[in-house]
């Protein structure tokens, strides 16, 4: 009997196979891409999904296939797996996440790595689910790929190309002044600036293996953004820098809190950033809290989130007290508002 069969149900799986497969085909329905004003942050996830296929068809390719070949068949058909991330079109300059949806195959990836816009796109295991955050470089909008290569136990892989609408930002510009001695270093202090950024971007290209998180990110403190991230920057009259950070209203000696959980890497005195504190959340994800008067952790203490840092200041270059909210992913400096749009697996 399962010989006269098996041809009208191989093909059965062709044809569902293929119809399945097909309905894979976007996020979303096309839209125009928004200009992004940096000075606004939405602090509500938005979440796009590519997970259209029909269970139904999903659970009866299943069924057919394990009735023909046995129920640990290697030559199960190898799905297109399901993936959301938010927010659905990711600004440029910020971190968006991505959380891999497996489905009733039984086929379950035992390494995922990604690609997007050029950089890597780290995944772990997270509240079950597969789940990596990908870093939006400043200078891209418009469509990008977002490129999905994982590896099964038994020696087979499974490449799936998703295509991403990244919105444009409008950076805006200021001109401050600061104590010429930040704005133009002296000689006796080039060689600790040069020390000081060198321990700094090797710290960030450290990768830990494992997520550290265990809920969504969190500010560190109200809301209230004082100065956008990606903001071009004139110190006393001349162009020095882009801002890398959010800057958040906050009195002198105010609570500052982790925005998520993770191990301190750093705690001390920089020269620009002056009091800082570095928080590695796992896999490339660093959040920094900068110019603050007092840090009440030491290198190398496990942190939740909400958990006190230390205290709002101004310390280092700066013009008055505030908070210098800092992200950085796979080595990329984002902006860290972009986290509390996050959606981590449920």
């Amino acid at each position: 009997m399962a010989i006269n069969t098996y041809p009208s149900v191989l093909a059965i799986l062709v044809v569902l196979s293929g119809c399945a497969t097909a309905r894979v085909a976007s996020p979303g329905p096309e839209t125009d891409s928004p200009v992004v004003d940096a000075e606004r942050v939405i602090a509500g996830p938005v979440e796009a999904d590519s997970s259209t296929l029909d269970e139904d068809i999903e659970s009866q390719l299943v069924r057919m296939a394990r009735a023909v070949r046995g129920p640990e068949s290697h030559l199960l058909p190898i799905k297109p797996f399901g993936v959301s991330w938010s927010p659905a079109a990711p600004a440029e300059g910020s971190a968006f996440g991505i959380v891999i949806h497996e489905r009733p195959t039984g086929r379950v990836p035992v390494t995922i790595e990604g690609e997007f816009a050029e950089g890597r796109v780290r995944f772990g295991i997270l509240r079950g689910q597969w789940f990596g955050v990908a870093a939006v470089p400043i200078g891209i909008s418009g469509v990008h790929v977002l490129t999905l290569r994982m590896s099964f136990a038994d020696g087979t892989s499974y490449e799936q190309t998703i295509e991403i609408d990244v919105a444009p930002t409008r950076f805006a510009s200021t001109n401050l002044s600061v104590d010429s001695r930040f704005s133009s270093p002296p000689a006796d202090v080039l060689e600790r600036i040069r020390s000081e950024r060198k321990m700094v971007r090797e710290m960030l290209e450290t990768v830990t293996p494992n997520w550290r998180l265990d809920g969504p990110f969190e500010t560190p403190r109200p809301l209230d953004i004082t100065s956008p991230f990606g903001q071009t920057r004139m110190f006393n009259g001349e162009l020095r820098s882009r801002h890398t950070g959010l800057d958040l209203r906050g009195r002198a000696g105010a609570a500052v809190r982790s925005s998520g959980r993770g191990r301190v890497v750093f705690a001390g005195r920089l020269y620009f950033a002056g009091n800082a504190v570095y928080v590695d959340h796992g896999l490339g994800v660093y959040t920094g809290y900068f110019h603050l008067s007092r840090i009440l952790v030491r290198a190398g203490a496990q942190v939740d989130s909400g958990d006190m840092l230390g205290e709002v200041g101004a310390t280092g270059r700066v013009t008055g007290a505030h908070l210098h909210w800092y992200l950085s992913v796979g080595g990329q400096t984002l902006d860290a508002g972009s986290l509390l749009r996050v959606r981590l697996p449920d």
